[in-house]
């Protein structure tokens, strides 16, 4: 009997060897699949990370281009209106100050003859102002003898 159990211990150590080295053959053939996988995986990729990384690199150059443009065209800007502004003092200069001077000069003629026009007709003796109170008392045609002209449309 003791045969017999040496034979059966026998038997399981040697099922045991080969279930292990069937699992070591099968982890092996395991691992060069995933290793193909990650070589294919890596072969696919290669593309599209090179093709990403050229976007990349032309989105920085087209960044770079569209701030160069932004600063000539706020260089611009400011070029034109500092001449805008140029240009309308040297208008003011040029046309507006004269004008007012002309203006100036033709409100002091005006003034001028007006006052000649005043020494030549004989004025009429003023009276003192009255008070505000009696004005209002009297009638408008005992006012200084002038109508004011709202009162010649009062009805009352």
């Amino acid at each position: 009997m003791n045969d017999l159990y040496l034979g059966l211990i026998a038997l399981g150590v040697l099922v045991m060897a080969a279930i292990q080295v069937g699992a070591v053959v099968a982890a092996l053939r395991a691992a060069r699949r995933v290793g193909e996988m990650a070589t294919r995986f890596e072969q696919d990729v290669r593309p599209i990370v090179v093709n990403l990384q050229k976007v990349s690199e032309e989105a920085a150059r087209v960044s770079t281009m569209a701030a160069t443009q932004v600063d000539r065209l706020d260089s611009l800007v400011a070029n034109i209106s500092r001449r805008v502004e140029e240009t309308a003092a040297t208008v003011q200069q040029t046309i507006l100050q004269p004008a007012r001077d002309g203006l100036a000069l033709l409100s002091t003629l005006k003034n001028v003859i007006a006052s000649f026009r005043d020494l030549r007709e004989p004025r009429a003796p003023q009276e003192p102002p009255e008070p505000d109170e009696a004005r209002s008392a009297r009638p408008a045609a005992h006012r200084g003898g002038r109508v004011a002209p709202d009162d010649d449309l009062f009805i009352g």
